[in-house]
């Protein structure tokens, strides 16, 4: 495999001269991918896209490998559920005719670059990567356009207690909260203070100050630590690297870095969402 090809994602899976090749495939011939990075999906976002696709198709197509007499999911898992929810028959998709260790490789690729993975998938998604495929942090963090230092923080998920990783994997809390919530020893308190972050809705700075007992005070400078979490939230959501900077007055600026043209472009992009 080369290397510029399995950074492309998506892209990777359909050959140039296999583009706008779309066929229809019945739902019922095709099997969910082995390797997918999602595992959790929420009930009513894909009732959603199933009301989406009844008014508008599906614009996507979904890729599929050959299978025996069927076919294997490669991409478009949240669509296939969608597409059965709202009765379709058939579906469009894009056949890659490629080995399955390829097929799984880039399945998990392109799940990993989705904007909206849960962060505990996204954290099993890596490790699987790393373990099947033999990579380093760097090499995935590469593949999937993301700073090795989130991706390190992100695979730190999978080490919490089970009552953080539950709350993450519900969407109760965010990665943030669950570093704060790391530090505590105590199973109820720990248990206490997920309550009080979803009934409350706190933020990730009044956890950290429940989590290690500080009284909180208004108007204090930001830690580094928290610091350090804002600029980790934006390289997550940007994909680039992102440094915060602030002064005793809580005044400062962000600096987002660029590589590349494409790359600005695609900044700009999901900024201007």
């Amino acid at each position: 495999m080369k290397k510029a090809v399995l950074g492309r994602g998506l892209k990777a899976l359909i050959p140039e001269n296999e583009e706008g090749r779309i066929h229809m495939i019945s739902v019922s011939e095709i099997q969910p991918g082995t390797h997918q990075a999602r595992k959790s999906f929420n009930a009513d976002s894909i009732t959603a896209l199933a009301e989406t696709l009844k008014q508008d198709g599906i614009i996507q197509p979904l890729v599929v490998l050959p299978s025996g007499t069927g076919w294997k999911l490669i991409a478009g898992e949240r669509r296939l559920r969608a597409a059965k929810l709202a009765g379709f028959k058939k579906v469009p998709v894009t056949i890659k005719d490629t080995d399955e260790a390829s097929a799984a490789f880039l399945s998990l690729i392109e799940n990993l670059q989705r904007e909206d993975l849960n962060p505990l998938d996204e954290a099993r998604g890596i490790e699987a990567l790393m373990k099947k495929f033999s990579l380093t942090q760097e090499a995935v963090a590469e593949r999937v356009g993301k700073n090795r230092s989130t991706v390190a923080n992100t695979l730190r998920l999978l080490k919490f207690p089970e009552d953080i990783v539950a709350a993450i994997a519900d969407g109760k809390i965010s990665e943030g909260h669950a570093r704060a919530l790391s530090v505590i020893k105590d199973p109820r308190k720990r248990k206490h203070i997920i309550h009080r972050i979803i009934n409350e809705h706190l933020s990730v700075r009044e956890t950290e100050f429940l989590a290690t007992g500080r009284k909180k005070i208004a108007k204090t400078r930001m830690a580094s630590a928290e610091i350090k979490e804002i600029a980790e939230t934006l390289e997550s959501a940007l994909s680039t690297k992102v440094e915060v900077h602030a002064n005793k007055k809580n005044q400062g600026h962000i600096k987002i870095h660029f590589f590349s043209s494409e790359e600005l472009d695609r900044i700009i992009k999901r900024l201007s969402r």
